[in-house]
């Protein structure tokens, strides 16, 4: 019996709708659904004294609903765990939580049938060095984005692929990306599309005060060393899949390299990637006509 366990983002679903679905048709199919005790309250289901916490050690399956936001919390709390994810998308886009809301019965009869495969996403590991000192330190599934404090000024960083000097890049900031997070930020800011199931990582700058910039590619045993290229009292941000934000400064070094954890994504079907992308960039721009 294939046990799934259930992540919702109640801003998304409204009055619980589609979890409520989603727990019916789990066992509809004879699967079994776990959710925890706040969420078994709101939905009138029974109490079996479950947290967050331990869902994801009781379960088989992860799934989450909500968008592309959810789905990278989802997978940054249960990546150590090696247990798959499938996102359920409430969202507008929905490049990671593919599976329209629409479509959550025939989804779960696939699940709980096997007919399934699990992909496993490469990752990024990203730390942030001061006065030779490690103060910060994560995990990366779409993309490490390096960009200007509160005050709108140019930014310098120099970069280093190991330790051969790139390229010093003005801006506004640098996107450091996986191939999953390549349909991203990076895409928005003028990067390549990268099929997710290959390990490259890519780099991208933002707004470059630069005629000949462009974003660069490098194979995935690579470390790229970013150098914050100002005075100390100049400040920037990290911001690691547009969950967590750390400040830095002038002379802060952030390094950032392949994982040797992979993030397991459940695949339900075999859509060439290219359809599914130009898809969902033409239904959003039909969309927003």
């Amino acid at each position: 019996m294939l046990k799934i366990g259930i992540i919702p983002n109640e801003d998304k679903d409204e009055d619980l709708k589609y979890t409520r679905i989603l727990i019916d048709s789990i066992r509809k199919y004879g699967g079994t659904a776990f959710i925890c005790d706040d969420i078994a309250s709101k939905v009138g289901d029974e109490k079996l004294n479950i947290t967050e916490d331990n869902i994801v050690d009781m379960s088989d399956i992860m799934v989450c609903l909500g968008g592309d936001g959810t789905f990278l919390r989802a997978a940054r709390t249960i990546v150590a765990k090696r247990k798959p994810l499938l996102g359920v998308n409430l969202g507008k886009l929905g490049f990671l939580a593919d599976v329209d809301k629409n479509d959550i019965e025939n989804a779960v009869k696939h699940l709980v049938e096997g007919k399934f495969t699990i992909d496993e996403r490469m990752m990024l590991d990203t730390v942030i060095v001061r006065d030779g000192k490690v103060v910060a330190e994560d995990i990366v599934l779409n993309d490490v984005v390096i960009s200007r404090g509160a005050i709108s000024r140019i930014l310098h960083l120099k970069t280093y692929i190991n330790d051969a000097f790139m390229d010093l890049y003005p801006g506004d900031g640098l996107i450091i990306s996986t191939p999953t997070g390549s349909t991203a930020y990076s895409l928005s800011a003028g990067g390549p599309l990268v099929e997710p199931d290959v390990d490259l990582i890519i780099c991208t700058p933002i707004c470059p005060h630069l005629l000949y910039s462009r974003s660069f590619i490098t194979t995935a045993d690579r470390e790229i060393k970013v150098v914050v290229a100002e005075n100390r009292s100049h400040e920037a941000m990290v911001t690691v899949d547009g969950q967590n934000g750390y400040e830095v400064r002038g002379g802060d070094l952030i390094i950032t390299k392949k994982s040797r954890i992979r993030m397991p994504m459940v695949r339900l079907d075999e859509k060439n990637f290219f359809d599914v992308l130009r898809g969902k960039i033409y239904d959003r721009g039909e969309s927003m006509k």
